[in-house]
């Protein structure tokens, strides 16, 4: 496999930000009196947003979209006020985009804008980026297609020879109705099972591995 461009996502696949996630989401439940949600249930509720981390989280009680409000306003603030508590890059990440970085490197997230490139910026992995969408860009967010299609435009580069590398069920399904090739990051936090039974082109368990996985 030789992508002339590489789309990553961000959570789970280039950083591991579920210590500041779930200190964020337990601070938003606990201010209007819901229980707080053990570190390996958030691993499996996130990466279809901030809106559906916490109607998640809130269990019966996330059917009430005024509610689901109010944690969400919670959890937004909490979490921009510190928004690299207990995050940092994968292990070999930042080397791994230097040498990818001939190529053009995406990101596509569903986290907002604003946290995405501080989160970027901060972590040293924003001058290897050529181009990122994030959740407040389009109308649409992963697995519709449409924002890949949108960042392969922007990479300049065709959707069949772009690569979509990321770590939920919502990147390769987002990367198949794109008709892009995908690689699933079985480290993350989605379960390994789960990725494989999706049939990915290409499987690894981080992204470290992947320069030597491409031609």
């Amino acid at each position: 496999m030789n992508p002339r461009a590489l789309i990553f996502d961000l959570d789970g696949t280039l950083v591991d930000s579920l210590g500041g996630i779930t200190a964020a989401l337990n601070a938003a439940l606990a201010a209007h009196g819901f229980p707080a949600v053990a570190p390996d249930r958030v691993r499996a509720l996130v990466g279809d947003g901030p809106r559906m981390l916490c109607r998640r989280a809130l269990g019966p009680a996330g059917g009430d979209e005024a509610v689901v409000d109010r944690i969400l306003g919670q959890f937004r603030e909490r979490y921009a006020a510190d928004p690299l508590r207990e995050t940092r890059p994968y292990p070999g990440v930042p080397e791994v985009l230097a040498r990818l970085a001939p190529r053009p490197l995406g990101i596509c997230t569903n986290k907002g804008r604003r946290l995405a490139e501080l989160l970027t910026a901060r972590l040293g992995l924003a001058r290897y980026v050529t181009a990122l969408v994030a959740e407040d860009d389009l109308p649409w967010r992963k697995p519709d297609p449409r924002p890949l299609q949108v960042l392969a435009e922007r990479l300049g580069v065709p959707p069949a020879a772009t690569l979509v590398v990321g770590d939920g069920l919502q990147d390769l399904r987002a990367a198949r109705a794109a008709d892009m090739p995908c690689c699933a990051v079985l480290g993350g936090y989605t379960d390994p099972a789960l990725l494989r039974a999706e049939a990915p082109d290409l499987a690894i368990e981080s992204v470290a591995e992947l320069p030597d996985r491409l031609g």
